[in-house]
């Protein structure tokens, strides 16, 4: 699948399906946040909200690590705290398939009601994340209509649209879980641009794809997930 035009790849795209709910679109500098109708999904309660404290960056990796089976949907850990996004990144391998894992473990820490703070946001910000305008996208999720919210892999897909040894273009759908269970309607359908760095794979920027609700059945179910 071709990759989308230049000018598209400062837009970081959070699609929220719902399907009792009227379109709700949040900008927040060049970050849209909206939703939308999606299918269903069948699924019991989602995992217990984290506590875990902040932790200091993991080191660079020096080298590739090994490579891996395939993608693994809870890479970092089942908690959803700035260290499981480090953990995520110092494990996934120098693979396309470590590059979707380590973008599931980013897309669960940053899509969370009550939003991420800011110490957090800039330590992603300063390892893990290339996006210019990454405070914004955080906060944004405050904006939506729920009391709280976070997402899980469990019954996700990912996409891989396109990819070079350094470089994957992906799309992931990932359930909202609301007040403890998986919401059957919405979904957090992010595209990404994952590069490879001295420090692993980073989140170089947000992309616009059309196409991400058809995750279904363009892309592929998430093993291992949490």
């Amino acid at each position: 699948m071709n990759a989308q035009p230049a000018s598209s790849r400062r837009r970081l795209w959070l699609w929220l399906a719902a399907a009792a709910v009227a379109v709700v679109v949040i900008v927040a500098g060049v970050v849209g946040l909206s939703l939308a109708n999606g299918p269903r999904d069948d699924a019991g309660p989602g995992p217990v909200q984290s506590t875990a404290p902040i932790a200091t960056p993991s080191a660079p990796a020096s080298s590739a690590p090994p490579v891996a089976a395939g993608v693994d949907g809870c890479l970092g850990g089942d908690a959803r705290s700035p260290q499981s996004v480090l953990d995520a990144q110092s494990r996934a391998p120098h693979t396309t398939e470590g590059a979707v894992s380590f973008a599931i473990a980013f897309a669960r820490w940053l899509a969370q009601k009550p939003a991420v703070p800011q110490d957090e946001v800039t330590l992603i910000g300063s390892t893990a994340s290339r996006i210019p305008n990454l405070a914004e996208v955080a906060a944004s999720a405050a904006k939506v209509d729920a009391s709280q919210f976070y997402v899980t892999s469990l019954n996700g897909y990912y996409r891989i649209d396109t990819f070079t040894a350094d470089r994957v273009e992906l799309t992931l759908m990932l359930p909202l879980v609301v007040n403890g269970a998986i919401d059957p309607t919405l979904n957090l359908m992010p595209s990404y641009a994952v590069v490879w760095t001295e420090k692993g794979w980073v989140i170089e920027d947000g992309l616009s794809v059309k196409d991400a609700n058809t995750l279904r059945t363009t892309g592929v179910p998430i093993p291992g997930a949490c």
